[in-house]
């Protein structure tokens, strides 16, 4: 029996996705449904890597069933061995372009070119001319820019940190960030036109922000998590190991605490977290010990160790996730969509409806 050539294979596995995008909700409208169907993810994820413990291995078009398998899945893919890039959850991407909601004609700026992929699915909604993306790797947006060509794109791209925005194509009436900031920074703000939208990853969540004349923001939050890049990653260790040896025989004083590491993985507390204490790494569970570690970038850390908790460096790290614990457990354990954003000249606020709790979001790291 023949091989089922490749090209007619990604058809029917994006189709099939599209369906799935369609049945679960996050695809909604036509015009974003055709740009799933048609644009081929598999053009701008060549390889990726696999992400099994002990098996990190490329999958690629040597082996084109898993790689299209896995291209046209619905999951995260990691396209770069050293997992500094990836691109998103196809339902991310369909559920963040439905809440941009672009009409026809509107100019719009993509933080994050990353594969490219993204930016292909605005050029098909609104046509090339209308898309700018920008990104702080070069190497990125070069191949980025020869895949989006090789499909007729041409968008204008940009080199740049994305902070800045893209002043080349302002004004925008969309913004639509792949990366997530501390805050929405003021030049995407001063390069949105009056009555324009941001949509962006803020503290483990997707916020929906529109804005009037006087470059006020009234902003939501949509239900699901999303863990995204920083718009500008904490420096990695030079020698994790020493960090870790080092945390681990520091002289601190231990205590009692009730709360552990699986904090961590409570998708609607790790919202209030990122809010209440920003910049929380977890940096490692040791599998002999059980210990984990938790770091801030200040050089702030705890140790958790079965039941008890040292800690050091500026901050006291478990102090505050303590408190931000019981304040969340305190207001119902509130999901993410019930939680508001302002963006003013003053301050940019998160507030939980019905409540006079509300977080003030930190300056640009």
């Amino acid at each position: 029996m023949n091989a089922v050539p490749v090209e007619d294979k990604a058809e029917n596995l994006r189709r099939q996705l599209v369906k799935e995008l369609v049945a679960d909700g996050a695809l909604t409208s036509d015009g974003w449904r055709a740009a799933f169907a048609e644009v081929p993810r598999h053009v701008f994820v060549p390889v990726f890597y696999r992400q099994a413990p002990g098996d990190q291995s490329a999958v690629d078009a040597n082996t084109p069933d898993e790689w299209l398998e896995g291209v046209y899945r619905d999951q995260l893919l990691v396209v770069s061995p050293d997992v500094k890039s990836s691109s998103t959850v196809p339902s991310l991407m369909a559920v963040m372009l439905e809440a941009l909601d672009p009409a026809d004609g509107h100019r719009t700026l993509e933080i994050g070119t990353g594969t490219g992929y993204n930016a292909a699915l605005l050029c098909h909604r609104l046509g090339d001319s209308h898309v700018a993306s920008v990104d702080i790797a070069a190497d990125l947006v070069q191949a980025a820019g020869e895949n989006l060509a090789g499909l007729g794109y041409r968008p204008m791209l940009g080199i740049g940190d994305g902070a800045d925005g893209w002043v080349g194509g302002a004004l925008y009436d969309r913004i639509i960030a792949t990366c997530a900031p501390n805050r929405v920074p003021q030049a995407w703000i001063d390069q949105t036109r009056a009555g324009g939208r941001i949509v962006t990853p803020i503290a483990t969540g997707i916020a929906v922000i529109d804005f009037d004349a006087d470059h006020r923001g009234t902003g939501r939050f949509l239900p699901g998590p999303a863990f995204f890049m920083p718009l500008r990653p904490a420096p990695t260790p030079a020698d994790l190991g020493s960090q870790i040896t080092e945390i681990l025989s520091a002289v601190a004083t231990a205590r009692s605490t009730e709360l552990d590491e699986s904090f961590w993985f409570d998708s609607d507390f790790r919202f209030v977290q990122a809010l209440a204490v920003p910049g929380l790494r977890f940096l490692t569970k040791l599998a002999d010990s059980g210990i984990a570690i938790f770091t801030l970038p200040d050089g702030s850390w705890a140790r958790i160790d079965q039941g008890t908790v040292s800690q050091g460096g500026p901050q006291k790290v478990w102090d505050l996730l303590e408190i931000a614990h019981q304040q969340w457990v305190e207001l119902g354990r509130p999901s993410r969509e019930r939680f508001s954003l302002a963006i003013r000249p003053e301050a940019q606020e998160v507030r939980l409806g019905g409540t006079d709790a509300s977080w003030q979001l930190p300056e640009l790291a």
